[in-house]
């Protein structure tokens, strides 16, 4: 089967969805299918090139300004796949977002199946996102009528990729055909991401730069999304400062800037780390004794999944898929999202127990392998193709059972 992965940004460009994107297409190569990554031409990145064995095709290009980069967004994008209709057998669109909306209108003409893999749900999901939408002149005013058009046009696709509960909900809720609607979780690699006490030696964190005793640890965009003004108050404990415990950031994002101003203003500098985007984030986590991610919504996040598969204790917000990956204390501690004072106790709890941590850690380590196993989710996505491809529904394809618990 050949396939065309869209997605509006890509490596080098890093972000959950970018990482899972590409996963999922080495792994697909691995199995046999011809799978291409089509994305938006940036400034100084090549047209082509392979990326980790995955070929990359940089083809929509886009005038920044105002609603016109919707329009062209989308009409270089259906110019590109009218074009090589005849190259693929499956289109596999990365957000409802304008690739969705351009690969679905032009479908008469192409005849591809068109398969929609959603974010994730509630105000940062992508049928949120829907009401922020410029793609004059198509749709030159937002408003109900406007938006229930763009639903109905999106829903038109043949099959969407439902992450997590949540996600799966919000889709039905907004009249989305529920045997189009498969629950596929994200999937990590267990192989790449695991625990090794010996990481934690003094010797260890040294050669990565970073200081002794316990150490917290988030990885992802620093974007308000992510909550992280929420874990930084609770770096004010005066437990945490008297366990010399620290904070390590790995990534960068729009909020950078802010937050850093935020920890120098709170004389929270020495105990805040800001590491920015690394080029392999595991062996930091294996290196850290406890993850924390405040996050204010999700799918599945593919930093807890990491994390988990780790061996880490997490400590998430109790909001979208976190709270599929997460059961509250057996693996791992889910806290009400912007509550500083359940974030703090919880960080507290761990670091004043290493039986916990021992004990939450290894649990989820043991969900991460045998729930989310990258080839878990590959499996579930190759019968969801080859549904699509047959006209048969895909509903009863699942990668769990996500009302259920081992």
């Amino acid at each position: 089967m050949k396939i065309v992965l869209l997605i509006s940004q890509f490596l080098p460009v890093v972000g959950g969805a970018e990482r899972q994107a590409h996963a999922l297409a080495k792994m697909l190569l691995a199995r046999g299918y011809q799978v291409t990554v089509v994305t938006r031409r940036l400034s100084g990145l090549p047209a082509r090139e392979m990326i980790g064995g995955v070929p990359v095709v940089r083809a929509i290009r886009t005038i920044d300004v105002g609603p016109l980069f919707g329009l062209t967004y989308i009409l270089s994008l259906a110019w590109f796949l009218l074009r090589h209709r005849g190259d693929w057998d499956l289109i596999h669109v990365t957000y409802i977002y304008l690739d969705a909306f351009s690969a679905i209108l032009t479908r008469r003409w192409h005849r591809l199946p068109v398969v929609v893999r959603p974010a994730c749900a509630g105000y940062y999901g992508d049928l949120a996102r829907l009401e922020r939408f410029r793609i004059w002149p198509l749709f030159p005013s937002l408003d109900r009528m406007s938006i229930r058009k763009i639903v109905r046009t999106v829903a038109r696709a043949d099959a969407f990729i439902a992450n997590s509960r949540e996600v799966c909900e919000e889709l039905i809720s907004s009249s989305f055909p529920e045997r189009k609607i498969a629950r596929i979780s994200n999937g990590v690699d267990p192989h790449r991401f695991f625990p090794d006490p010996s990481a934690r030696s003094a010797e260890a964190r040294h050669r990565l730069g970073l200081p002794p005793g316990i150490l917290l640890v988030f990885a992802g965009r620093l974007d308000p999304q992510k909550g992280l003004h929420t874990l930084i108050d609770a770096m004010h404990s005066p437990h945490i400062a008297a366990a010399n415990a620290h904070l390590l950031l790995l990534g960068d994002g729009p909020q950078r800037s802010e937050l850093e101003r935020v920890v120098r203003r709170d004389s929270l500098a020495d105990r805040v780390l800001f590491r920015g985007v690394v080029e392999d984030v595991a062996p930091y986590l294996r290196a850290c004794d406890i993850f924390a991610f405040p996050s204010k919504g999700e799918g599945i996040p593919n930093a807890l999944l990491e994390a988990m598969a780790s061996g880490l204790p997490c400590v998430a917000s109790a909001v979208g898929g976190c709270t599929d990956v997460i059961e509250d204390r057996r693996t791992g501690l889910l806290v009400p999202p912007g509550n500083v004072a359940s974030f703090r106790e919880a960080l507290e709890m761990l670091i004043r127990s290493p039986e916990a941590r021992e004990r939450l850690g290894a649990a989820a380590r043991r969900d991460a392998v045998s729930r989310f196993g990258l080839e878990r989710m590959v499996d579930r996505y190759e019968a969801c193709y080859r549904a699509v491809v047959a006209g048969r529904p895909v509903a009863s394809i699942s990668g769990e059972n996500l009302s259920e618990r081992p």
